[in-house]
């Protein structure tokens, strides 16, 4: 587990990024939970991307992303999400996707990125899953 990780904040513009480090369900070791508010587009899908690299890179290998408060989420965000997975699954980790707000889910079933990206109604779901 990463010490320093367990209440850390992200902001850009109207996007919020926080990760919540055990607080509601326990959580495997080398996993981190994201909640997300805001929208994920060219200028913030950077900086989602910058702060998950940096976990991955400290030694994560499970990243759960809470969508529900995401508003809207463009290619950019999308194209984020992919490479965070392909990333993973190298390392044999993997990212999943918690409770996507219904744009996101729209978006994620129109792109067929809902077949790749796992999708769980709960970070309870997601976890047991592992």
């Amino acid at each position: 587990m990463i010490e320093n990780w367990d209440e850390y904040t992200v902001e850009s513009g109207d996007f919020k990024m926080e990760v919540l480090q055990q607080k509601f369900v326990p959580l495997p070791e080398s996993a981190v939970y994201f909640e997300l508010s805001g929208e994920i587009n060219l200028y913030n899908s950077q900086v989602m991307k910058e702060n998950i690299e940096i976990l991955i890179s400290k030694g994560i290998q499970l990243i759960f992303l809470n969508f529900e408060q995401v508003s809207y989420i463009d290619s950019s965000g999308l194209g984020v999400c992919l490479g965070i997975h392909s990333r993973l699954v190298k390392q044999k980790g993997y990212i999943r996707i918690v409770s996507p707000s219904e744009k996101v889910r729209y978006v994620l079933e129109l792109t067929k990125l809902k077949s790749l990206l796992q999708i769980f109604p709960t970070l309870e779901q997601a976890v047991a899953q592992t």
